[in-house]
This record gives structure tokens, sequence and C-alpha cells, in this order.
């Protein structure tokens, strides 16, 4: 490999364990993230399962027709 290469790897690994705090916080923040994913789609499945509940309520058969009449 080309030496060159060598040293920006050394380098990039110097720099990574000298900011082992932006390691720690960039952890976090991914562990944070991941827990509101949970959280919204537990909430999207509340809000389906209410639109369900009200569409089941809503009796259709029973409304009064409009428009055209089947002869008949």
């Amino acid at each position: 490999m080309n030496i060159a290469i060598m040293r920006a790897f050394i380098a990039i690994r110097r720099l990574a364990m000298q900011h082992e705090e932006i390691l720690q916080q960039l952890a976090e923040l991914t562990n944070r993230v991941g827990s509101h994913d949970q959280q919204l789609a537990s909430i999207y499945v509340a809000i389906e399962n209410l639109l369900d509940d009200k569409a089941d309520q809503q009796s259709w058969a029973n409304r009064e027709r409009i428009g055209f009449r089947k002869p008949g």
C-alpha cells in the first residue's frame, strides 16, 4: 500500500482517539433517536386503531340514500 494512505489512516485513528467525548455523544444520540422511533411507531399504531374504530362506528347501511333509485 502507499505510505501516504497508511499515514492518513493513522491520523484518522489518532483523531478519533483524541475525541472520545464526541464519539460518546454520537453513541448517546444514536440511542436516543432509536427510542424515539419506537415511540413514534406506537403512536402511529394508536392513531390507526382510533381511525379504524371510528370507521367501524359509522353505519353506512342505515344512512339515508340520495340520488337515483333503482326501479323496482
